[in-house]
Formats: C-alpha cells, structure tokens, sequence
C-alpha cells in the first residue's frame, strides 16, 4: 500500500507541475522580481497547488484509513484558495491570520484534534490543558503555518525542513505501526519529494523552476501541525508534546527569535527584514545550496535528538524541555549578536520567495 501511495502521489505532483506551468505563465500567477528579491524572472508560483491538488487526487483514489480526511481537506481548501489569491494579488496579514484561525477551529472542533496536555514539562506531572485546550491549539497552529511561511526565503527550505519534520513523524509511526498517519505521511513526503525536484538548485540548475508561494508554506504548514499534534495527544500518541518542538526546532527558533527581535525595535512581528537564519548565513558568504545544506543538518540532528531521546530512550520531558529551552536561549543570543555585528538594514531587504 505504502509503495502505491508514495508513487501515486510523486507522479500526480510532478504531472500537475508540468501541466500548471505554462497555465501560470499565462494567468500571471508568478513571483515577480522587485527591490526585495533576489531572483532576475518571474517564476510560477504553483508547487503549493501541485501538493495540494497531488494529495487530494491521491487521497480520492485509494481506500485507505485516513484520519479525519474530510476535516484536513476542507481546512487545506480554505488555505489553499487564500493562499492563491494572496500569491496573486496579495493579502492583509489580518486577512491570512483569520482564515488560519477558521482552519484551526475545523480541526480542534470538526476532527476533535487539539492539544489536551503539554506533558511533563516541569518534572511535576503531566500539564493538562482542560477548557483552553482548543484556544492553545488554534494559538499553536497558527504559529506553527506562519514559521514555516516566514522561513520560507531560498529555494528548497521551507519543502526540505517538512521533508525532515515529517519522515521524523513517518518513521516513528512506522515502529508504532499506526498506519493511518504512516500512510498520510508517505503521501506529504512523495508530493514534497516531486516539488524538490523543481525547486532545487541540482543538475546544473542555477535557480528554482517553481516556487511554493504562500500557499504551498501555509498548506505544509498546517501539515505538519495536523500530524503533530495527532501524533503526540490523546489514544493515538505515538510522540510526547516535548519530542514536537524537536522536530520543528529551525521553524520554531527562527520565527519565533526574528518575532521577538521585531517587537524589541517597536516594529509589527510580521514586518519584512534581512535577520532570518538564512540571511545571516548569507552574510557570512554562504551560497544558496550551502546554507540549505547547513539548515537541514542542523535540522535533521535536532529532529533526531528529540525522537531518539524520547520514544528509545525515555529521557524525561522535563529534561528534554529544557533542554529545548536552552537551545533557543543560545540561538537567540547568536543571533542577536550576528545581527547587530552586520548592521542589519530593514530598509533595503532582498527577500527571496520559494
């Protein structure tokens, strides 16, 4: 089943990307250079739809058992469609936020999803959420799409980061042999795999052929958000609420250190800058596969760390929250102190879009 899965899915996306190219071309779907881009043409903005419109295709066809599909596909629908029409003509930040809320609320009230309990993150038992267990899961979700949105700066990060978050999740509910989320997992990851390969610098490619645009960042966003959140409450648990912030660490440390930055200045937590992880890394002279290269390492280790920790080795949570806690303290030092020793300018941004 699993081989079905991940095949239809890899050529329904790559069939979608061929057909939706020239379609974008002609509608003016597409990024356009200005002041705060670094690429020099127009390039579609369709690998969301692709994955979108893959998963949806892939789920339709097959009879498997997956969780509360009706629920994630009516939420990726709002997202997608918002997406789209803020790839194209673009839309308020308050716009976005309330149509991300209305998806957390189809999955906490519609597939019963939500964070019930944080786990034992003080060594004094397990933290229970009780009556603001859906407020926290909306707050949660929404800040879960938009660290992957906001990460979303050069070709190939925002796809691999939910590659590394997902095959994380895939694996451990491969060794739980929870098949349900095995499956959903098995169909993100062939759809990601097949925009990859558009979206990458390989094969002597000097730029990416497609972008994910907002609406691809939201959609796999709420993905890995859907999965997690699955994955670590309730019957179902195969992760603690801990092992979660390990495998989204990068999203998570760079939206949330950028955001914190932001509002220390005065400015709005969604106001553009070069501070992001990747324009630091660019400042040090790194190219674009380089610094891709650099991110997921640190990535794929943190991921690692927190699942190998949790699920093989028991290791309490309270000990892996704060260590958790410690990483984003010394990131978020780093990170100010590279930032102020570049002079970081917000008025002159070259911002990137995958």
């Amino acid at each position: 089943m699993s081989s079905v899965l991940f095949i239809t899915s890899l050529l329904v996306t790559v069939g979608l990307i061929i057909v939706l190219y020239p379609f974008a071309q002609k509608i003016g779907l597409l990024d356009k250079p200005n002041h705060r881009k670094l690429h020099q043409k127009p390039i579609p903005i369709i690998g969301g739809l692709a994955i979108y419109l893959a998963i949806l295709f892939t789920l339709l066809v097959n009879d498997i058992s997956s969780f509360h599909q009706a629920a994630f596909l009516s939420a990726a629908t709002i997202l997608v469609c918002v997406g789209l029409i803020d790839d194209y003509k673009g839309l308020s930040v308050k716009f976005r936020i309330i149509a991300q809320i209305a998806v957390g609320f189809i999955m906490t009230e519609f597939a019963g999803i939500k964070i019930t309990e944080l786990g034992d993150l003080f060594g004094s038992g397990s933290i229970e959420l009780g009556d603001f267990s859906t407020a926290f899961t909306i707050f949660a979700v929404v800040g879960g799409i938009n660290a992957f949105n906001m990460i979303d700066g050069i070709d190939g990060l925002a796809g691999s980061l939910t590659l590394i978050s997902i095959t994380t999740i895939a694996m451990v509910s491969w060794l739980s042999q929870n098949w349900p989320v095995y499956y959903f997992c098995i169909i993100l990851i062939a759809s990601i795999i097949a925009f990859l390969l558009f979206n990458l610098r390989i094969v002597g490619r000097k730029r990416a052929s497609i972008f994910l645009g907002d609406t691809g960042s939201t959609l796999l966003g709420f993905s890995v958000c859907w999965l997690s959140i699955y994955a670590s409450q309730g019957e179902s648990r195969i992760i603690t609420p801990t092992s979660v912030l390990w495998l989204m660490a990068i999203p998570l440390f760079d939206s949330v250190s950028i955001m914190c930055r932001r509002m220390s200045k005065g400015c709005s937590p969604f106001s553009p800058d070069r501070e992001h992880l990747h324009h630091i890394l660019s400042k040090a002279g790194y190219k674009v596969n380089q610094k891709l290269i650099i991110i997921d390492f640190f990535a794929v280790a943190l991921s690692l760390i927190g699942t190998i920790a949790s699920f093989f080795l028991g290791v309490p949570e309270w000990i892996l929250f704060f260590s958790f806690l410690c990483l984003f303290a010394g990131y978020y030092w780093c990170m100010n102190c590279a930032c102020k020793g570049g002079k970081v300018s917000q008025s002159h941004e070259t911002v990137p879009r995958n």
